[in-house]
């Protein structure tokens, strides 16, 4: 299976402490400036690390908790 919207945007070094600095081009297209917050996921099976900005993370609770309020509606509405 081919993923067409993920590439590959360079390559980071871990140092001793687990640090990893991201390629400028990648900061650059998510418009990060130092200090801004990121969150790792770690893809099981694939040995994959990938970033998404905080923001964007808050974005997707909240866009799940609207599903979930808009499902206890159509529950609601069966009993």
């Amino acid at each position: 299976m081919a993923f067409k919207h993920i590439s590959l945007a360079g390559t980071a070094t871990v140092g001793p402490k687990g640090q990893v600095v991201i390629p400028a081009e990648v900061r650059e297209k998510m418009n990060l400036t130092p200090g801004d917050k990121l969150i790792a996921l770690y893809v099981e099976g694939k040995e994959a690390v990938a970033f998404i900005t905080e923001e964007a993370a808050q974005s997707m609770v909240n866009r799940m908790g609207e599903h979930v309020e808009s499902l206890k509606e159509v529950v609601k509405g069966k009993n």
